[in-house]
This record gives C-alpha cells, sequence and structure tokens, in this order.
C-alpha cells in the first residue's frame, strides 16, 4: 500500500518535451490544502463539459472506475500560485510521452474487471483508491482487453512497488493511449 506525502508524483524521465496544460477547477475548494479532500499531485483528473477539472473517479466511492480518459495532476498540494489564479487552475500533463514515480495508487486493487499490480508491463487504469483513509484518485491495475476490462488505459508498469522504495513507476503518454 501507498502513502501519500510532501511530493507525490516524480517524473524520472525528462519532462521538457512533455505539454503540461492548465484548466481551472470546477470545484475551486479542491485547491485549498486545509479542504480534507483537497487535490495532491499525482491524481488523475479528466474535464468536464465546460473543460474544468474534476476527479477522474467518482470519489466519494472507493474502487469506482473511471470512465473517461484521464490525465495526472502535476501541481503539489497547497500550491501558492494555483490558489492565486482565477478560477484556480492547475496543470496536468497534457501531452507527450513520460515515465514517473507516483504514491497514489492501490497495488492491491481489483476494480471492475481489474486486476492487483503484479508484473512489469501490465496496464494501469484510474480508480478511486483509498491511502491512509482518504480517497484520492489513483492507479490501478488494468485487467486487460482479454479479461474483458473496458476501462480506459492510462499507462503500464515499469517497476514495482516493492523494487522502487514503495512506489509505482509507470509509463505513460499520448502515444500509448487512445
Amino acid at each position: 500500500m501507498s502513502t501519500v506525502g510532501r511530493i507525490n508524483l516524480e517524473p524520472v524521465s525528462d519532462i521538457l518535451s512533455i505539454q503540461r496544460r492548465d484548466f481551472p477547477l470546477a470545484d475551486p475548494t479542491l485547491a485549498n490544502p486545509d479542504n480534507a479532500n483537497a487535490l495532491v499531485d499525482g491524481e488523475w483528473m479528466t474535464l468536464d463539459n465546460n473543460s474544468q477539472l474534476i476527479r477522474a473517479a467518482a470519489i466519494a466511492m472507493a474502487g469506482t472506475a473511471a470512465a473517461l480518459r484521464s490525465w495526472v495532476l502535476f501541481a503539489q498540494r497547497g500550491r501558492y500560485d494555483v490558489q492565486a489564479m482565477a478560477g484556480h487552475k492547475t496543470d496536468i500533463l497534457w501531452l507527450g510521452d513520460y515515465e514517473a514515480d507516483s504514491t497514489v495508487f492501490d497495488a492491491a486493487a481489483a476494480v471492475g474487471m481489474g486486476a492487483a499490480v503484479t508484473a512489469v508491463g501490465q496496464g494501469l487504469k484510474v480508480a478511486s483508491v483509498t491511502i491512509g483513509g482518504t480517497v484520492f484518485s489513483g492507479l490501478v491495475g488494468h485487467g486487460g482487453t482479454a479479461g474483458g476490462d473496458t476501462d480506459p488505459l492510462v499507462g503500464y508498469v515499469t517497476r514495482l512497488p516493492a523494487n522502487n522504495g514503495g512506489r509505482l513507476r509507470y509509463r505513460s503518454g499520448s502515444a500509448i493511449l487512445p
């Protein structure tokens, strides 16, 4: 099981080629670090019909898979620039391939038709996960299309938490995704 800390998403590949993009939050209170449901870096977001960011998975119910295309949040919890911007804009990794270490995951979860994270190369999807008693929108194992998992694929495992100091390393980006 992972733990959420100050830095929850650490790129291990060069991020200069990745296009980051700012979008306003649909719920600006999520930028407040004192909010019990505040966003943390490494959480997964999607866009609503107003092009505003919302959590990718139904955060109220742990174990709920994301039904839409998702992007990872790149701004740490409580950043003053996010709180100060009109509309509380925050950045996501929008375009380009990257590899990163994340603490926002549940390797044991088998959400929907998914499977526990057990192997390098395994697909990943986004779901609501409980970490330290708080629910986040994080990574879980994808069961594969042959296994009937139709949830969107967001990346692939490149290093298991047991071999990476408790962090899940994954590869993601526009080249892998539909």
